[in-house]
């Protein structure tokens, strides 16, 4: 049976099943279990090729994903979903005030410097409001991660550790409680069903409108 839909990338892991991601820039991501053969992947992608079709249309839709910082004074960066204009300046280190100051030392190396700086903002954040939303709830969590994940805002290990991306700290507090009471939601319920969604649901009654920021924003999370 004939492919009619291009892969542009397949990572393999020891999951159990098949994850079909359609990337901002609408890529289409495999992932898959290391054992799955080629054949079975292309067949399940031709099965679903009007749902990728449309996931694509979507992504395209919401605008192709900002060009990369130049790192000049006057840019924008987002940081809790507010911009921040940039200033460069003779500084010992990154400072968000009334403008993020950017220390000049720091331009040979510049984009490693500001993922390490939202890294360490995400950590204290993100923390602090999986904390809050575990009080709440009575659901544990063993430890948290902060990863470079480029298409997952959060997920969830079998043994109770969360994950997120560090671009979570670009999005107001509000997503951001919406992600962390997402991923604790996993820690009881393994599944998107409707009891799972009831679970988001009781924090957060709100939650779907909480969803759509990220369908308009996407674009607007490149360093």
């Amino acid at each position: 049976m004939p492919n009619e839909i291009k892969i542009d990338k397949i990572i393999r892991s020891r999951r159990k099943s098949i994850a079909l991601v359609v990337a901002p820039d609408a890529r289409l991501i495999v992932r898959a279990p290391m054992r799955i053969s080629l054949e079975h992947i292309q067949d399940l992608v031709f099965r679903k090729r009007f749902w990728i079709d449309k996931k694509r249309k979507q992504a395209l839709k919401n605008g192709r994903p900002a060009k990369a910082k130049e790192f000049v004074d006057g840019e924008e960066f987002l940081y809790l979903g507010e911009t921040h204009r940039l200033k460069i300046e003779s500084r010992k280190d990154i400072q968000l005030t009334d403008y993020l100051y950017f220390p000049a030392k720091y331009l040979s190396k510049a984009r490693v410097k500001m993922i390490e700086w939202y890294k360490q903002k995400a950590r204290e954040k993100i923390t602090e409001r999986v904390s809050l939303v575990s009080r709440l709830t009575g659901w544990k969590f063993k430890s948290i991660s902060i990863t470079n994940a480029q298409t997952r805002w959060g997920s969830c290990g079998a043994k109770g550790t969360i994950n997120f991306t560090w671009k979570l700290i670009m999005a107001p507090l509000g997503v951001i409680d919406y992600v962390a009471a997402h991923e604790l939601a996993h820690t009881v319920e393994r599944n998107h069903s409707a009891r799972f969604w009831s679970k988001v649901a009781t924090v957060l009654p709100d939650y779907k409108t909480r969803q759509r920021w990220f369908k308009g924003n996407r674009a607007n999370f490149k360093i």
